[in-house]
């Protein structure tokens, strides 16, 4: 079977309740292994002079997620990588080699937006060598 091993990059946050129920949905019809990652911003958890501090998303946090969109039996379960990058394409691109299938969540830009830069998703598939899975993203 093509997929085998499948990664999903999260962001850590409630709105992806689409994208992990996606990833378990095909997951579990093709019988493949899932794992779980995350980039941390380099700051992170620390104390910012200006500015809110960014959140330091943990292992804990991650299996907290899947519990909280209802697949608490695979969290306790599944792999969690968290790493740590400025280029989040990049950290996600890196993570991904070895993997038949990067499932990864898509935030519509408006147009202005979107004439200028890509989104996370468009940099990061511009960056693997594996399929990536754009589950859309409300929020």
């Amino acid at each position: 079977m093509p997929y085998q091993k499948i990664l999903v990059a999260i962001e850590g946050k409630e709105e992806e309740k689409p994208l992990i129920d996606e990833a378990m949905r095909v997951s579990e019809a093709l019988g493949a292994k899932l794992t779980i990652f995350h980039v941390n911003d380099p700051g992170a958890g620390k104390a910012h002079m200006m500015m809110d501090t960014l959140p330091l998303v943990e292992e804990q946090d991650c299996r907290d997620l899947l519990t909280e969109c209802g697949h608490s039996e695979v969290a306790r379960n599944v792999d969690v990588l968290i790493t740590t990058g400025e280029s989040y394409a990049e950290e996600i691109a890196k993570a991904s080699e070895g993997f038949d299938l990067l499932v990864i969540g898509h935030r519509a830009k408006n147009q202005f937006l979107a004439f200028f830069t890509d989104s996370t998703d468009e940099r990061v598939a511009d960056l693997v060598s594996c399929p990536v899975l754009a589950v859309p993203l409300r929020g």
